[in-house]
């Protein structure tokens, strides 16, 4: 398949979140009740909820990102740049977390006091994910057609 301009740009930018997300996780795997952790990758606050069910959402994700979604990510980004039409389905995989998990992260951080009505929200701490996540989708779908 054609490395094109367009896989380029998606596939570094998979690379970038998914390194991001893994490595804020990671700190969450090996920190899971640091301060640090709750504050700048949990978000909310124990106290809000169940404290019980608030480590367990959140530790489940801080494992199951690093370990299971970013390998999936990563090897689909590098099979993108390759021009392996498996790099396009894998990525088109790894895709689906993007957009699904922000359905989660909407309710939760609603119901939880912790969502904030300002453009850092929407746009960094929420929708670049499901964006992304559509956008990767579709890409990937419509090269796989070809």
């Amino acid at each position: 398949m054609d490395v094109t301009a367009a896989t380029w740009v998606v596939a570094l930018i998979g690379l970038g979140l998914i390194s991001l997300l893994a490595g804020l996780q990671l700190v969450a795997v090996f920190r899971p009740r640091a301060q640090w952790t709750i504050e700048n990758v949990y978000g909310g606050s124990p106290d809000d909820t169940d404290p019980a069910a608030y480590f367990a959402f959140n530790q489940a994700t801080a494992w199951a990102d690093p370990f299971l979604w970013a390998p999936l990510q990563i090897a689909g980004s590098i099979g993108m740049l390759l021009g392996e039409r498996w790099g396009f389905l894998l990525a088109l995989m790894a895709s689906v977390p993007f957009w699904y998990t922000a359905v989660f992260f909407y309710f939760w951080d609603r119901d939880l006091g912790s969502r904030r009505n300002t453009f850092t929200y929407w746009v960094v701490v929420w929708g670049m994910w499901p964006a992304f996540g559509v956008i990767e989708s579709v890409y990937c779908f419509v090269r796989l057609m070809e």
